[in-house]
């Protein structure tokens, strides 16, 4: 059996794909954290998508259901708060009218609001950013 497919990469293809998203931050949606590359040009309008600890539970880990529902943070960075802001409300836009989509290998079917928005500053850079906490309800079979 495969290794299921990565719901984080799936995220951060489907906001990518959104025309509000793009508009703002133009390709720059990544998973993980910010590519070392980014860093000198910040801040500026971007998308950080990781995991977070306390995720949902996952049907996969109760029964023969290959359904999870991993916990993962949005993190929307930009020049000033208000425009991290902004970057915010449209990844939130786009996360809330989700519906059922393929996005490479992963079947996303839902996601669910489950904290934020937080106004923050990155505590090393000070950077503007505010993030929110999702529920992301993603198949762990690979689609073709």
């Amino acid at each position: 059996m495969s290794a299921p497919p990565d719901p984080v990469e799936a995220i951060v293809a489907f906001l990518a794909a959104d025309a509000t998203v793009a508009a703002l931050v133009n390709s720059r949606v990544y998973g993980v954290e910010l590519p070392q590359s980014q860093i000198q040009s910040m801040p500026r309008k971007s998308i950080v998508v990781r995991r977070s600890g306390g995720g949902g539970l996952s049907a996969g880990d109760r029964s023969r259901v290959g359904l999870s529902l991993p916990r993962m943070d949005v993190f929307s960075y930009g020049e000033t708060p208000y425009q991290a802001s902004r970057v915010d409300l449209a990844a939130y836009g786009a996360l809330k009218q989700m519906v059922a989509n393929n996005q490479g290998a992963c079947r996303l079917l839902d996601t669910q609001l489950a904290g934020g928005p937080i106004d923050l500053r990155e505590p090393d850079t000070q950077w503007p950013l505010v993030f929110r906490s999702y529920l992301v309800a993603a198949a762990e079979v690979a689609v073709s």
